[in-house]
């Protein structure tokens, strides 16, 4: 115990090679907010989405920053709900991951919507038959939901010295962190399986409208958020010196995601052999013939997805050689990450190039969509990277993310 609060006190005197790194941030979030006036004051006319392709990178860095602030809910659920005391040390950290992704998200979709002065519509105006309205539904309850878990961690920033009540409050949040892992945890399998369910109902059906679509996204989600967290703690330790969390405690999230990983992909596989193969239509032949021509699907899929999303960090995390290097962690963990990206790229913009076929029967298909992103995307995505190192950057700075000492 002594140890840990050396280190934290350490952690806490912590000044960043500052300059140099707060000045990249600055530059990106420039970047990102050039780039979104941009787009506020012209509109969506100056991406290149278009109504054949309403989505595009934006919502791929969207459902990508949800799936990946999973461990939030994954590791909760792990401590407060089964009681696995020893995670108790990294899941401050897991909650201030999950809180940076879901505002990630919703940062990009105030873009992507245009209008985020409506953002209350759907509270007040139900559309039961939708399924985005539920799935705004439980991203932002839960996102409520991770603020009063980690403001119990807020306020012990001692610039809440001079308010005491509110550490009271706080206090008393901290004593319901169960059932706010047991609401998180239920609303997050909700609205994962509900972002994958979505795909099967907009475009590309023959391949996307399956019932195994929205437990891969569950599966995906709940395999790579912990170890994304892990590799953090991994790289804050580099960077400061000090030893934060067990290691113990990081190989056995990363044997946790490993497992996971041979769950999705033995998901995955029985999936891809029952619409290629076993279920193979002429539409289904038809749209992966428009995908391979008109996209990289293939290469993301088979390269980006089962290659690095998958083989690769199985093999790190699970086998005795590499599951006790830290470099060979933070490296499988990356590669998982990338594998959820391709994934989220591959079924959101890839899918949505495939035109829906009204009138079955019809002599002409109707043209494929083509989209890149413009540079306003680029730029609100560079943007939307800055916010995050620099809340990641900001919350070890000034929070005990690693103060193991919970009553």
């Amino acid at each position: 115990m002594a140890s840990t609060v050396m280190d934290q006190r350490k952690l806490s005197t912590w000044k960043p090679n500052s300059k140099l790194w707060f000045l990249i941030l600055g530059l990106f979030l420039a970047i990102g907010l050039t780039s979104a006036a941009v787009v506020f004051w012209n509109g969506l006319i100056v991406t290149n989405m278009s109504d054949k392709v309403p989505w595009g990178l934006w919502i791929t860095i969207d459902l990508s920053s949800i799936a990946l602030g999973a461990g939030a809910f994954t590791l909760s659920a792990v401590v407060y709900l089964f009681g696995v005391k020893q995670f108790r040390s990294i899941i401050r950290l897991a909650v201030l991951v999950g809180f940076t992704g879901y505002t990630a998200a919703l940062l990009t979709l105030i873009i992507d919507i245009g209008r985020p002065d409506r953002f209350w519509h759907p509270w007040f105006f139900w559309n039961v038959h939708s399924v985005l309205w539920e799935i705004t539904w439980c991203i932002t309850i839960y996102l409520a939901i991770m603020i009063l878990e980690f403001l119990p961690v807020l306020v012990e920033n001692k610039f809440f010295n001079r308010w005491p009540w509110i550490r009271k409050i706080a206090h008393v949040l901290h004593k319901a962190a169960p059932a706010f892992a047991l609401a998180g945890l239920l609303i997050s399998l909700l609205h994962q399986s509900s972002l994958g369910a979505t795909y099967g109902i907009v475009k590309s059906r023959p391949i996307w409208f399956k019932p195994s679509m929205p437990i891969m996204f569950i599966l995906s989600a709940v395999a790579v958020g912990p170890v994304l967290t892990m590799a953090v703690s991994y790289v804050i330790e580099w960077i400061k010196g000090v030893k934060l969390v067990p290691d113990q405690v990081k190989r056995t999230i990363a044997r946790f995601g490993g497992f996971g990983l041979l769950a999705y992909a033995y998901l995955k596989f029985w999936d891809y052999a029952a619409v290629t193969y076993y279920g193979r239509t002429p539409s289904v032949s038809q749209s992966f013939f428009l995908l391979n021509q008109d996209t990289p699907y293939n290469f993301g899929f088979w390269f980006g997805e089962i290659i690095l999303g998958i083989i690769i960090p199985v093999f790190l995390f699970l086998s005795p050689r590499t599951n006790k290097k830290p470099v060979y962690l933070v490296l499988g963990a990356a590669f998982a990450v990338l594998g959820v990206i391709f994934n989220r790229w591959n079924v959101t913009v890839s899918g949505l190039l495939i035109p829906v076929q009204y009138s079955p029967g019809i002599t002409s298909l109707i043209e494929p969509g083509k989209y890149f992103p413009a540079w306003t995307e680029w730029g609100v995505a560079i943007g939307i990277i800055g916010y995050v190192l620099l809340v990641l950057t900001l919350g070890v700075r000034f929070l005990p993310l690693f103060n193991t000492d919970e009553h």
